[in-house]
């Protein structure tokens, strides 16, 4: 194993008693939160409806829509009905035993990082808690709770989708084990926004249990982080802007899975098939998933971020102390500015303590060759490639859960399956895998195998994505001053697809360049940065091109193609849509185009184009045209440049 080496690891399914049922049934006695004072659920509810925030929405609404307060107190005692938890300790011993049975069953093992998890606990009572983990699966808000019972740590109240509350049965019981459901949209639905508001702060100002959420907003399908989403954790953090409390403490957590349960739904979404509506039907009918195994999961708890002394010199709390506490107050400013860099600050931190596994290396390694035709490897060729890789990754700073005298290429073809298989002494990607069988479309069929592999290859690209836009740029040597400006345009290309730390541009890459340097991969001389290992710049690229092809045949396509007028525009999904059609008809084999009908990196593409307002996109994406096509010309062929040279005719 080459992570964090000296940090103390356990494995969750063998914590405590080797029966599930007296696991469950242990005694649990978490620290208590200094200031708590104990309220049941409907006792929550109520404090909320008759808040100050709430009250005063309600006495507004009056005002403006001739409701009387009857009609509107029942509305609002409906939405908290909908909206909270009923957590209940017998339900949660229940589903903690039944969960952790199941897993056992599913996964090899569960390592947990214990370090962080102790110093969690010793804050616990002293601070409220935001915990965020990564968010890649549905089993994740399960995993966090089942770590905080299993070490005697509060559980957790969850910000959770209302996709899950319609689950007959399945709803209820998450509702018991702490999950409060929130609408995917609410938009200027005033009393909404005020009960969520408040129910959220309520937990945190009272100290009633941690309270947990995604930063990402959403599942990640693609392998990736997400860009930060800002709106929960601006809203957890408004009582400490009020002063309502004196600090709250954040603790990232990430998950890291050798193989997501969801793997398959996960390629189809990026394909442009809509996820299956989440149904407890469609649970019973998922239920062969507890005939495979999904290997190991990695579980860490970053570095505690303090928020009061994160804030010292950025946020002056002494502006919202001269605003009434009846009055509901907006985000000022430098609150937002500093909601921004700590959101990013987190997903960087979850990012940082990411393992990679082998599986994923494998998965780019066979990627590079498909890119020649070449869709099989004899095992000894295919396990060399991968320990040269593995090697490099460790040295560019991959924390990778592998040992090179140990390399189990057997377990690495089955986490891999059923994409990839073994047929005699050769490891061959599956053209037409079992998982396809049920597509109409043959590009479909075709390019699935790709995109699960690509997938795979993105859960460590956040490691090398710097060293990959290098590696692009220095295909030609280039001047310090040339290749900079260079770099600096490939991260506004690439901004939606990576997650990058706003303003930091410069720093990153003084901070990429010095490693290279380092490791004697680049040379500088005479102001000129040169490449110096060709085998390792080719693979670098190959990681990084799959993005910049489907985002060169898509503003092609733009050229040609997109709306001019608000009359003639079109929705970014149909226009998505038209692209992927466009690109799998370019070329003439999968193998050139298959990560490139991805609707998640198409749609990434027309975004930054948004983003430089190149095209118009409204708020809503119903509406996308091209507002100047001769700028819009001009620009595409400046980017050309900057990531020549790519088989894209423009």
């Amino acid at each position: 194993m080459e992570e964090d080496e000296g940090e103390e690891l356990e494995n969750l399914l063998l914590h405590g008693y080797k029966s599930d049922l007296k696991w469950s049934m242990k005694d649990y006695r978490p620290p208590k939160y200094t200031y708590v004072r104990y309220r049941v659920p409907s006792a929550i509810r109520e404090e909320v409806l008759q808040s100050n925030r709430v009250r005063r929405v309600i006495s507004m609404l009056g005002k403006e829509t001739g409701r009387s307060k009857d009609q509107l107190d029942a509305e609002a005692t409906a939405i908290l009905e909908e909206m909270g938890h009923e957590f209940s300790m017998t339900i949660l011993r229940f589903i903690g035993g039944l969960i952790r049975k199941i897993f056992k069953q599913i996964i090899t093992d569960v390592t947990v990082h214990t370090d962080g998890i102790k110093e969690l606990r010793k804050l616990s009572s002293q601070k409220p808690l935001l915990l965020i983990p990564t968010h890649r699966s549905y089993l994740d808000f399960i995993l966090v709770t089942w770590l905080l019972y299993s070490y005697d740590i509060k559980t957790p109240v969850i910000a959770a989708g209302q996709d899950f509350m319609f689950m007959k049965g399945v709803g209820a019981l998450l509702r018991r084990c702490g999950a409060y459901f929130i609408r995917r949209s609410f938009g200027k639905d005033k009393l909404y926004w005020a009960l969520f508001t408040e129910y959220t702060q309520t937990h945190i100002i009272n100290g009633d249990a941690p309270v947990e959420f995604f930063i990402e907003g959403t599942r990640s399908r693609t392998g990736k982080s997400l860009q930060p989403k800002f709106g929960m954790l601006t809203i957890a953090l408004e009582p400490f802007f009020d002063a309502r409390v004196s600090d709250v403490a954040i603790c990232p957590i990430t998950l890291s899975y050798e193989k997501t349960v969801e793997e398959n739904l996960h390629v189809r979404e990026m394909m442009g098939i809509p996820k299956p509506k989440e149904s407890t039907t469609g649970l019973i009918k998922a239920r062969a998933i507890l005939d495979n195994n999904y290997g190991h999961i990695h579980v860490k708890a970053g570095q505690i971020i303090s928020v009061y002394e994160t804030a010292v010199g950025k946020v002056d709390r002494k502006v919202r102390a001269l605003v009434p506490r009846a009055v509901i107050p907006s985000v000022h400013p430098h609150e937002r500015t500093f909601v921004n860099e700590l959101a990013y600050r987190v997903l960087l931190e979850q990012q940082a303590n990411a393992v990679v596994f082998p599986c994923s290396v494998m998965a780019a390694v066979l990627l590079k060759h498909i890119k020649s035709k070449v869709w099989s490897l004899q095992l000894y060729k295919a396990e060399k490639e991968l320990i040269w890789t593995c090697d490099l990754l460790i040295k560019l700073g991959c924390n990778l859960l592998w040992n090179k005298n140990q390399t189990n290429m057997d377990h690495v073809i089955r986490m891999l399956s059923p994409v990839v298989y073994c047929e005699g002494d050769h490891i061959i990607v599956h053209k037409n895998p079992p998982t396809a069988l049920h597509l109409s479309n043959s590009v479909f069929k075709q390019c699935n195998s790709l995109i699960s592999l690509g997938r795979r290859r993105n859960e460590f690209m956040h490691n090398v994505i710097h060293v990959a836009m290098l590696a692009k740029i220095l295909f030609h040597p280039k001047s310090k001053e040339r290749t900079l400006e260079q770099y600096k345009r490939l991260r506004d290309i690439l901004q939606y697809e990576f997650v990058f730390m706003p303003d930091s541009a410069a720093v990153d890459f003084e901070k990429t360049t010095k490693q290279l340097k380092d490791l004697n991969l680049i040379t500088f001389n005479e102001n000129v940065f040169k490449f110096a290992d060709k085998d390792v710049k080719d693979f670098l690229v190959s990681l990084i091109d799959p993005f910049l092809i489907t985002y060169m045949d898509s503003w092609q396509f733009c050229i040609s193609y997109m709306p001019r007028t608000l009359q003639h525009s079109q929705s970014l999904k149909s226009l998505c849509m038209r692209i992927q059609t466009y690109i799998s008809v370019l070329y003439c084999e999968p193998y050139l185009y298959g990560e490139s009908i991805n609707l998640n990196v198409i749609e990434n593409s027309i975004l930054v184009l948004a983003k430089l307002s190149l095209v118009s996109l409204d708020k809503g994406k119903s509406q996308v045209y091209c507002v100047d096509p001769f700028m819009f010309s001009n620009t595409i062929r400046e980017f050309a440049l900057t990531i020549h040279p790519l088989p894209a005719k423009l």
